[in-house]
């Protein structure tokens, strides 16, 4: 089974180093996961006096012995009617459904890498292969490097992205990373595996625009191949050929390319000949 890797090119880099990039969790710039400018509710939902009731009833048993020796339930409520308003803005606030929601703090720890299931997806070369001017790197998806539950000696978690319109809540069932691992399901055709490790695992880091890349060293039998985009330049391809050729890492990695379809939106990865 494989991932795959789209690369502009930046590539190249990760090759000559032997390393994947995986970037800090705020790179992503979901407002989902950092939960920003959230809609309230049109209509304000109406309290029953039942449930007034029973809220106040619930407090009450909750009060010390030492208070509820000293007053009855029914002065207890007589009180609380005077603020019958915050009580039920209380009530209404424990009903509604609370999206889970990561620290800053705990992002700021974090740090992840996207892959995804299909080499052939025109709407990913545009979007992560620099608009088909780029490669994608074919990785084993069972190697330990992904599979296993530690890397160097801290947890990691690799998963597949879950689409969906539910954002996930925050429930006791709920895994706290979660929200790294959903999307809304507009995105499903992207078919995205991720990989989250601690910022403190990577080998090395370097700088990029706006943040950093938290390099992370590979065996080179991960790499199964590597695709050439449809309109990858000549100056990008003739160095990555000679990369591939010269490096005695690479030189058992197949080489393929992007052929379009002529009657349909399709691309087809075929053996590069010469």
């Amino acid at each position: 089974m494989s991932l795959f890797f789209y690369c502009d090119d930046m590539g190249l880099t990760w090759l000559r180093e032997g390393r994947l990039p995986f970037v800090d969790a705020e790179s992503l710039q979901d407002p989902f996961i950092f939960n920003r400018a959230v809609k309230e509710p049109d209509q304000v939902v109406p309290i029953s006096d039942e449930e007034f009731r029973a809220e106040l009833s619930e407090q009450y048993r909750a009060l010390p012995e030492s208070l509820s020796s000293m007053m009855t339930f029914e002065y207890f409520q007589a009180q609380a009617v005077q603020k019958r308003g915050s009580i039920e803005s209380s009530i209404r606030q424990r009903s509604q459904p609370i999206p889970l929601v990561i620290p800053e703090k705990t992002r700021n720890n974090l740090t992840f890498i996207s892959l995804y299931e299909r080499a052939d997806n025109p709407m990913l070369w545009q979007h992560y292969g620099a608009k088909h001017q780029g490669f994608v790197i074919e990785l084993d998806q069972t190697h330990e490097f992904f599979t296993g539950a530690k890397y160097h000696g801290d947890p990691q978690l690799f998963k597949p992205v879950k689409y969906d319109q539910e954002r996930p809540l925050r429930l006791k069932q709920t895994h706290v990373f979660a929200p790294f691992f959903h999307r809304s399901e507009h995105y499903a055709s992207e078919r995205e595996w991720r990989i989250l490790r601690p910022v403190s695992v990577a080998d090395k880091s370097i700088n990029k625009v706006g943040g950093r890349f938290y390099l992370h060293r590979i065996p080179a039998n991960i790499i199964k191949s590597v695709t050439l985009g449809a309109m990858i330049t000549d100056e990008l391809k003739n160095t990555l050929l000679n990369l591939l050729k010269t490096d005695l890492r690479y030189r058992h990695i197949p080489v393929l390319e992007c052929r379009l379809d002529s009657t349909q939106y399709l691309i087809h990865r075929i053996e590069l000949k010469g």
